[in-house]
């Protein structure tokens, strides 16, 4: 049955009308499924309250603009708008992955001497971060990089703990000893309010964060593919050194015990006739294609990464670390009119182009290293291309800029220039274009507090005032038609968790904001 609580921030109506007729600003949250949480069997977290718990993270509009769909991450569920009436209309949990399958092997320790898949008595919550939709066949699909996150707030909340930490239920854990070993079990991360389903105490079920994987779901959540192992199993056969490292062989193997090589960042394309998946690999870095034109069937295609796996990770000279976000540019909006893959690295603040070749295999096309190097301050997390003007919009969480670039000749993109945000608050988070509009979602001073949208043009000056959404907006997207600005508002606490401030979806009228000038 529909639910949805509506809060405007800026209007209010007793009625939605249908796009695009929205008010300015329609902001969703989750209000009212608190009540359902625990039936529809969400992740909970400290306040045990869905619109508190829940952290929209990502978005996928369908492609006829209709729908969208936005993760909870932490929640391990995805959301549903009706994009016409502006309501959250559905929102299911995503169940876990079974780990003792032979498809489902993966390695959970940092400690057993290298790359070891196996099956295991564990269970995967995907708990997606990024999400994008495809039609194949007239029929929509959903991909879901399935990253994992835990809920890490120190000592004012954590949901995470080591096997070895826990008493196993001797009834579902008959081996416990041998699986608390480290380098069995012991050592992986898992969560903590999860395990124990019948409150005496003890650890009836191991649920480790995230799935390693990418899956393909139909419209209404359910699973119709998962990679299984294959993220771990291909990156252990083609680059063996950094396996589920942080990008470098002095971090090898260091991550199987948390996430493995934690897929994050899903784009999407169609080239010579095949549609393509593009997903990076947070830690273990680089990025993985695969034909997904059978949606049951993902087939691999290619893994490229570019980092010299022998250079220290700090000194700028290791390449390419941890892929954030992905941006695919069709070869009919391409400067060069070829396909283009671009990836940006928080990490190394690096925005690496490849060319996307007719067999999908990608082809190193040019890079630009912001300067100076500044390891792991978010440089470059999103970036989003306008065809009008040939550049690249980067966010650069270091200096709370929007780095410009141009993609002119994209073998050596250049900086244009630097755009200060700090009119709208503290950094970007996420940044979109659609028709010459650059949309840049913007954090507050203080994360808790109403963030911002703002609308440029391609130079960087303004192109209409600044729109107010919710607390910390993440991710945001055009839906396909233009006329609707979504944005992931995901709402974290404090570092103390004194204010926790809900998590939301904004739906901004476009026509309406570009004419309040």
């Amino acid at each position: 049955m529909p639910a949805a609580l509506v809060l405007s921030t800026l209007l209010s109506a007793c009625v939605r009308p249908a796009a695009p007729e929205l008010p300015l600003v329609t902001t969703l949250n989750f209000t009212a499924f608190d009540a359902q949480q625990s039936a529809l069997n969400l992740r909970a977290g400290k306040s045990q309250k869905l619109s508190l718990d829940a952290e929209p993270e990502y978005i996928a509009v369908s492609a006829d603009s209709r729908r969208a769909y936005v993760t909870l991450q932490e929640s391990n569920a995805v959301a549903t708008l009706d994009l016409t009436r502006g309501e959250i209309v559905g929102l299911k949990s995503l169940g876990f992955k079974n780990h003792a399958l032979a498809a489902n092997a993966f390695d959970p320790s940092d400690k057993d001497g290298g790359v070891n898949l196996k099956t295991w008595p564990v269970l995967g919550a995907y708990m997606p971060d990024a999400i994008a939709s495809i039609s194949v066949g007239g029929q929509t699909y959903l991909l879901t990089a399935n990253e994992g996150d835990t809920r890490d707030y120190g000592a004012a909340y954590l949901d995470e703990v080591k096997v070895s930490a826990l008493t196993l239920d001797a009834a579902a854990f008959p081996n416990a000893a041998a699986l608390k070993a480290d380098a069995a079990l012991g050592r992986l991360v898992v969560s903590k309010p999860d395990a124990d389903t019948d409150g005496d105490g003890d650890a009836d079920r191991l649920v480790a964060f995230g799935a390693r994987s990418l899956s393909v779901w139909n419209t209404d959540l359910g699973l119709v593919a998962d990679t299984g192992s294959l993220f771990e199993a291909k990156t252990a056969e083609l680059s063996p050194t950094t396996f589920n490292s942080g990008g470098t062989v002095s971090t090898f193997d260091t991550r199987s015990d948390n996430k493995g090589p934690e897929p994050e960042g899903v784009a999407t394309g169609v080239v010579a006739g095949r549609t393509l998946a593009f997903v990076g690999l947070e830690r273990t870095g680089g990025v993985m294609v695969l034909d997904v034109s059978t949606p049951s069937a993902p087939a691999f295609v290619d893994y490229r990464h570019t980092v010299t796996p022998t250079a220290d990770p700090k000194s700028g000279l290791a390449g390419d670390l941890a892929p954030e976000g992905l941006l695919f540019i069709p070869a009919a909006d391409s400067p060069s009119s070829k396909a283009l893959l671009v990836a940006s690295h928080e990490v190394s603040g690096s925005v690496t182009i490849y060319a996307v070749e007719d067999s999908g295999k990608l082809t190193l096309a040019g890079r630009y290293q912001a300067s100076p190097y500044a390891y792991d301050q978010g440089v470059a997390e999103i970036s989003a291309y306008d065809k009008g003007s040939k550049q690249l919009f980067v966010v650069n969480g270091a200096t709370g800029s929007l780095d410009i670039l141009t993609l002119a000749d994209v073998a050596q993109p250049k900086l244009v220039k630097s755009v200060s945000l700090a009119a709208y608050g503290r950094s970007a988070n996420s940044v979109a274009v659609s028709n010459g509009v650059v949309a840049v979602a913007v954090e507050a001073v203080i994360k808790t507090d109403p963030g911002k949208v703002a609308f440029l043009k391609p130079d960087g000056s303004e192109r209409a005032p600044a729109v107010t959404v919710g607390a910390q907006p993440d991710m945001l997207t055009f839906s396909p038609d233009g006329q609707l600005l979504l944005t992931a508002n995901e709402g974290e606490p404090s570092a103390d968790y004194s204010v926790d401030p809900a998590g939301s979806v904004s739906l901004i009228n476009v026509s309406k904001a570009l004419a309040a000038r």
